[in-house]
């Protein structure tokens, strides 16, 4: 349950009462000539809230409790208080909720004004400064308002205690003198020249109001935040899975690319810069003299060169075919050939030069080839480019010195690593990736993985 809201506002009225009994909602107020309209708005001071019936107004009519004829306080607050004020006698006969008025002047008169309001039944007691200024009055913490008790008396109390300005307390006080007896009373001080037909009484009707939206903002600020909350906690949990799904289809899409079945070019592969780990494992070795390595007068005729192999490749086979034991001998020689091969590519040709036996290599590879059942290719010069496509200048044999791709296009080194380090990982001219299969230099990245699942998509449609 909410704490009681302060109040805001004492507002006080004459009402004309028809005479005794119960009165109602429906009482009207008095007419102009005995009128008393007295408005107290945002300067009144909630000093106890004990038993207020929540945010709804209290409303009573005005009166000033009675202290014992022995109280020494009469005395005290006689200077205040007009002999004829209205009294809780003069209100009780109505039958109506009651507030009590009294004079603040010392802690133990205020504790008798308490008890006598209490006694009579009052809803509400309403104390003044008097000789304070029309400002709000202290706060409740103030020592203004201590009965030497710690401030027990705020929880002791049975019924709201509130506080305005001197002021105005004196100006009820006097209206409470005008409006204690009837109407003809009031009239006459008033306004000498009023008539009144029939018994009728006026009393002063109090009203005190409370701030409405400090008890509303709170549910209101509570609604917004649990509506936030909410917000938030749904996001958090989108964006949780998001990730996971993102994890497992990065994944996936790492097992496709260690298995080959990943198109890495379509995935962006081409924006990816070969490191220098990777440089160093294609093959490095001086441009030969094509014309050299043909018995033909074609010496650039690359399919001469092989024709001749296949025929080579055919007899050796011939002759080893009926010697299970000796094609394994040379297959395990020629395997160890190819690996020094590999391993000293620019000995190999230096070797070939000084023995003047350039088709050797080749004619090894061949044998090598058709020993293993294979048919014969060419280790190196696949393409026998004559022109580095990058720099568009022809090799010179036995000086230029050119990389070898993974898809056999040669080039210049200077020219081919400069590409590949700086621009792109794939081959300028076949557009094929120098990367091994399976092989990513980056983490692979939520945009890569969109543009996968897309082309999934779009192949499955």
């Amino acid at each position: 349950m909410s704490p009681p809201a302060a109040a805001k506002s004492l507002t006080t009225a004459a009402t004309l009462f028809p005479g005794p009994g119960r009165t109602t909602n429906t009482t009207s107020s008095a007419n102009d000539s005995a009128s008393f309209r007295f408005v107290v708005d945002g300067t009144v001071r909630t000093l106890s809230s004990q038993s207020t019936p929540g945010n709804a107004p209290i409303r009573g009519l005005l009166f000033v409790p009675s202290l014992d004829v022995k109280d020494s306080c009469n005395n005290l607050t006689a200077p205040f208080i007009p002999p004829n004020v209205t009294r809780h006698s003069d209100v009780d006969r109505f039958r109506f909720q009651t507030i009590g008025l009294a004079p603040w002047v010392n802690a133990e008169c205020a504790e008798s004004f308490i008890d006598a309001s209490q006694r009579v039944g009052s809803d509400a007691l309403v104390f003044f400064l008097p000789a304070s200024n029309n400002t709000k009055p202290p706060p409740a913490e103030d020592s203004t308002w201590s009965l030497r008790d710690g401030g027990d008396w705020k929880n002791r109390n049975i019924l709201p205690v509130y506080a305005i300005p001197g002021p105005a307390g004196v100006t009820l006080m006097n209206q409470l003198a005008w409006y204690s007896g009837n109407t003809s009373h009031a009239y006459n001080s008033h306004n000498a020249s009023a008539s009144v037909t029939g018994r009728s009484d006026t009393r002063l009707l109090s009203l005190i109001d409370f701030e409405r939206d400090q008890g509303k903002m709170p549910s209101l600020w509570g609604f917004i935040l649990a509506i936030l909350g909410t917000i938030l906690v749904l996001s958090m949990i989108v964006l949780l899975c998001y990730q996971l799904v993102q994890k497992r289809r990065r994944e996936r899409l790492q097992r496709r690319i260690e298995s080959g079945e990943a198109d890495m070019e379509m995935l962006g592969l081409h924006l990816m810069k070969v490191p220098q780990e990777i440089l160093d494992t294609l093959p490095i070795y001086t441009y030969p003299d094509w014309s050299a390595l043909g018995d033909t007068p074609e010496s650039n005729d690359k399919s001469s060169l092989r024709s001749k192999e296949v025929q080579e490749c055919t007899e050796e086979k011939e002759e080893t075919d009926t010697d299970p034991d000796a094609i394994t001998e040379d297959e395990a020689r020629d395997d160890k050939e190819e690996s020094q091969e590999k391993e000293e590519p620019g000995d190999e040709q230096s070797s070939g030069d000084a023995n003047n036996s350039p088709s050797a290599p080749s004619r090894s590879s061949s044998i090598n080839t058709c020993a293993k059942g294979r048919p014969p290719k060419l280790k190196r010069l696949s393409h026998s480019q004559t022109t580095c496509a990058i720099c568009l200048e022809d090799f010179v044999p036995h000086e230029s010195t050119v990389r070898e791709l993974t898809c056999s296009h040669i080039f210049h080194v200077e020219c081919i690593d400069a590409s590949l380090t700086r621009n792109s990982c794939l081959c300028p001219m076949c557009k094929k990736s120098v990367f091994p299969p399976g092989y990513y230099p980056v983490p692979i990245s939520n945009r890569i993985v969109h543009r996968d699942f897309m082309m999934r998509r779009a192949n499955s449609a």
